[in-house]
């Protein structure tokens, strides 16, 4: 059986007791997603994202942190921007990108027209969050090393996977949806630092409702769109999956959500600065006697910090120069040093200039990534990383993410509104009644 038909088969015969059993990861997945989501929709490029699809008729489907409703593809357009324009969202190791700032938008977004209850919610996540690990083993690491943007390519139709889920549809409409989302797939990772970077997100997002959608009603695709001459593994890794990659769970297996497990940002930051800042907070040297910082770290992730002087908030988050300077100075990375003129400040500034990057050659395992700080009085430390702070081997607290949402939620809800959010977030409300929580009060 090839590929799209075995992993449609599995989404659509998967017994729910599979997914309830996670349910509690899932909601972890949904919280962080919907935090960073509030947080996001104040910017700029989401705004300007509802304007650019408002012409086009309303709908059922909320824009999060605002009273605005739309169609569900582009409400979860714009949600999709919100979740990444901060790039606070999670990463997921098989997919190499950001799994739930696609995910999550795209099922609050259908889930909302469709009605949906809180377990099919979840239910749809830990499904979508499968196929985007079952697609990413068998094109990873030749895909995101050539230069696609996973969040878009493998998000597309992970998002349709999470969609077909949610509407129940059967295998036939399943394999359909995938094909289809196969077809909508794109996104290069030349886009970081730019608005279009953030919208990868929602693009995945909207391709996902559209692609379920256009199946529902019987529009069909390929039966297969994954393996084979034409296909996304040839097309988009440049060959054919190693043997046995691309295949979803057995009945005994773990599902990726638990046995992978989804890491989370300690930092509204490119994932790429996160092992370096970790290193450089724990040496806890005063700034004033740094004379300067080196950082070495695999060449995958140097390779995404492409702004040694940016001009914005959003290139200051793929700046490697940047994020440590501000560090350094301030013992912390939060959301406001993204914010207006905070990248002009004169005293980081004035320290980017003495950090430097060294890119490792890639290999297996992956390098460390190691820091060290040359001191004023000719002395250095040296502090070595390799997980990150969030990752599932090295968890953030519970209250380290409760307080990263009541941070991220702050910026549109009252503090009796952020604490309603996470109320509904707990109890697996349904889709309406949740999202009725993420829009700020009159």
């Amino acid at each position: 059986m090839a590929a799209t038909r075995r992993i449609a088969e599995w989404i659509a015969d998967l017994p729910r007791a599979r997914t309830a059993a996670v349910a509690p990861l899932a909601m972890q997945g949904l919280r962080d997603a919907i935090g960073v989501m509030l947080a996001g929709s104040v910017e700029e490029t989401p705004r300007r994202t509802a304007a650019a699809v408002a012409r086009w008729g309303g709908g059922v489907s909320r824009v999060v942190g605002t009273v605005q409703v739309l169609a569900a593809p582009w409400a979860a357009l714009v949600n999709g921007a919100a979740a990444h324009v901060l790039d606070y969202d999670d990463t997921f190791d098989p997919l190499a990108g950001h799994a739930t700032a696609v995910l999550v938008p795209t099922i609050l977004a259908l889930g909302e027209e469709r009605n949906a209850d809180g377990a099919g919610l979840l239910d749809a996540l830990v499904v979508g969050l499968e196929v985007m690990a079952c697609i990413g083993r068998g094109v990873n690491p030749r895909h995101y090393a050539l230069g696609w943007h996973a969040t878009s390519t493998i998000g597309a139709i992970g998002a349709a996977a999470a969609c077909a889920r949610l509407l129940r549809l059967d295998a036939v409409q399943v394999q359909d949806a995938l094909s289809l989302a196969t077809s909508m797939a794109s996104g290069s990772r030349m886009q970081l630092g730019a608005m279009a970077k953030s919208v990868h997100a929602g693009l995945a997002a909207k391709s996902g409702v559209l692609a379920a959608s256009l199946a529902e009603q019987g529009v069909g695709g390929t039966d297969e769109a994954l393996e084979g001459r034409w296909r996304f593994a040839e097309m988009f890794a440049g060959g054919a999956t190693p043997e046995g990659t691309m295949e979803p769970p057995g009945e005994a297996a773990p599902l990726a959500i638990e046995a992978v497990g989804i890491s989370y940002k300690a930092y509204p930051t490119c994932a790429a600065t996160h092992l370096s800042l970790d290193a450089l907070l724990a040496l806890r040297i005063p700034a004033e006697r740094i004379a300067r910082i080196e950082t070495a770290l695999p060449a995958v992730l140097a390779g995404n910090l492409v702004h040694e002087n940016p001009r914005s908030g959003m290139e200051a988050r793929f700046s490697m120069q940047y994020c440590l300077a501000a560090a350094a100075l301030q013992g912390q990375v939060a959301l406001a040093d993204f914010e207006g003129e905070a990248i002009h400040r004169p005293d980081i500034r004035a320290l980017m200039p003495r950090i430097t990057m060294l890119a490792l050659p890639d290999a297996m395992p992956r390098p460390a990534t190691r820091v060290t700080l040359h001191l004023t009085d000719g002395s250095s430390r040296t502090e070595i990383r390799s997980l990150r702070r969030g990752a599932p081997g090295n968890p953030m607290s519970e209250a380290e993410h409760e307080q990263k949402f009541r941070d991220c939620a702050a910026r549109v809800l009252s503090t009796p509104g952020t604490d309603a959010a996470l109320a509904a977030i707990a109890q697996a409300a349904d889709a309406t009644t949740l999202v009725s929580t993420l829009v700020p009060s009159a």
